[in-house]
């Protein structure tokens, strides 16, 4: 898959609110964000493999720099990607996430109680300005 492509993808993946969440549980409601960007279709889920969203090396520093540019804040926040992560991967649209205490951990949950604990890194740059990918899949 090219980078560009990835990035196209993962604008129709993004969850619809923006940095300014509130505090708690975050739910995604399956809408592209309000970027300007064309929204695409989705992932069929169970058609997604770790680590997500970037596959490799190039993918990630394709990402990085798209979020880099503001074109997908959404990616520097764990929690966001897990959620995206949840509805791709497994079609849940009402995923709430809890973020674990060591930060690269997020409990992912939907409205049937159905759980998920994803492991997160940080492939390209770490800290707050690096994109966040899921690396492993654990059911909880």
């Amino acid at each position: 898959m090219t980078a560009a492509f990835a990035v196209a993808l993962l604008a129709g993946c993004a969850p619809a609110h923006g940095p300014t969440a509130p505090a708690g549980p975050l739910q995604t409601t399956g809408q592209a964000p309000a970027t300007g960007q064309e929204s695409v279709t989705p992932v069929e889920p169970g058609k997604v493999e770790l680590p997500w969203p970037a596959d490799g090396a190039a993918d990630a520093a394709a990402l990085q720099a798209a979020a880099d540019s503001g074109a997908q804040p959404w990616l520097l926040d764990p929690s966001e990607v897990a959620i995206s992560y949840a509805a791709a991967a497994h079609g849940w649209t009402d995923a709430e996430a809890y973020p674990g205490p060591a930060g690269t951990s997020v409990d992912v949950r939907n409205g049937k109680g159905d759980r998920l604990t994803l492991t997160l890194a940080q492939p390209a740059r770490t800290g707050p300005d690096g994109i966040w990918v899921v690396t492993a899949e654990q059911d909880a």
